[in-house]
């Protein structure tokens, strides 16, 4: 699937997500890979923010390996929280005493200079401005780390404990996603699509959960309880089953809303089939591209959606009259039909076209 998700990855992206800024997809909806969110989803993905990109797969490593690697980072908060509440209960008596000695008042921590050797001065000044140091270092620093741990995974394993499977939902990073423009970057920015697409690979997502948090991606933790809760309503007949959240891509244009793209489908034979289509569409569009005629491909693409959309489907019938308006519209745009599609190797494998 990885090389499959890379290839379409850069291509099949490359077309989708248009739909705000093409007249082709604002009337025919997503192109391929991409669908609208279905409506089981509707409810997880409504509380999400609009302009990140979302990453959603099933974690099914073992539940000892999950137990582990939140025992590690969950001693290291317990340490942290140890050395800080130390901190607090010295700094109780500390701090006051200190403050009243900078205003002038007498209190434990006054020292008389006048009296006092310029050396011990020193050393009770060093002293002092080294506790401050430390102390700062562990409010603005450190203070933030069993906060956050307590807030993001404490009780999303308090929510869900270990299960067998579990919802992985990874929300990119704003330090990177603030720079996608929105509606357009999937078909412009190449750095980007490729930083997600590796993102989702079978090798990147065989990792617990827990350890796909880098640079660029963080844990949604609010978005995975939600989405256990929603697979729980299934015992009640009114939740989403888990297989919804298989391998995929959110992201959220203001044409279509919330679009999902299927990695984890990418292996099936008839995804597969798919995949091979929508190389070869890519490449016609990139053809077309170079002739300085990609307007003609977005009118194609518009005509196949519009035509299948019909009531019946895309009969042979349907088919045949697709091609034959494809071929008026290249004649009109002075480009020959036959040849063109003879130095793309043919129709086939094309929908509709073949």
């Amino acid at each position: 699937m990885a090389k499959s998700s890379r290839r379409s990855g850069r291509g099949k992206t490359t077309t989708t997500l248009s739909g705000a800024a093409t007249p082709s997809s604002a009337s025919s909806g997503p192109i391929p890979p991409f669908t609208k969110v279905p409506k089981a989803l509707q409810s997880f993905v409504e509380p999400l923010s609009p302009d990140e990109v979302y990453l959603v797969h099933i974690d099914i490593t073992a539940e000892e390996l999950k137990r582990q690697t939140f025992t590690v980072p969950l001693i290291v908060n317990l340490v942290v929280a140890a050395v800080i509440g130390l901190r607090v209960y010295l700094g109780i008596s500390t701090y006051p005493a200190l403050i009243a000695t900078l205003i002038g008042l007498q209190s434990s921590m006054a020292v008389d200079m006048a009296a006092t050797p310029w050396t011990d001065a020193v050393k009770i000044i060093l002293r002092r401005t080294g506790t401050i140091c430390i102390d700062y270092f562990l409010v603005t620093l450190l203070w933030s780390w069993p906060v956050n741990f307590i807030r993001g995974p404490v009780l999303w394993r308090r929510a869900i404990g270990f299960r067998e499977g579990e919802v992985i939902v990874r929300r990119s990073n704003h330090s990177w996603s603030k720079e996608l423009e929105r509606n357009r970057w999937i078909r412009e920015d190449e750095v980007h699509r490729e930083k997600i697409v590796a993102a989702v690979t079978p090798e990147k997502i065989g990792k617990t959960g827990y350890l796909l948090v880098d640079e660029d991606w963080n844990l949604d933790y609010a978005a995975m309880v939600r989405a256990h809760a929603l697979i729980d309503h299934t015992r009640r007949g009114d939740g989403v089953q888990m297989d919804e959240f298989r391998t995929a891509v959110l992201v959220n244009t203001d044409a279509d809303g919330w679009l999902i793209w299927r990695v984890g489908d990418e292996n099936t034979p008839i995804d597969e089939k798919r995949s091979v289509q929508r190389d070869q569409i890519l490449a016609f569009k990139d053809k077309l591209a170079e002739m300085g005629k990609e307007d003609l491909f977005l009118r194609w693409v518009e005509l196949i959606q519009w035509e299948s959309s019909q009531p019946g489907g895309f009969t042979a019938e349907r088919q045949r009259s697709a091609m034959l308006q494809a071929k008026q519209m290249f004649e009109d745009e002075k480009v020959d039909f036959s040849q063109f599609w003879d130095d793309m190797g043919g129709m086939e494998g094309i929908e509709g076209l073949n």
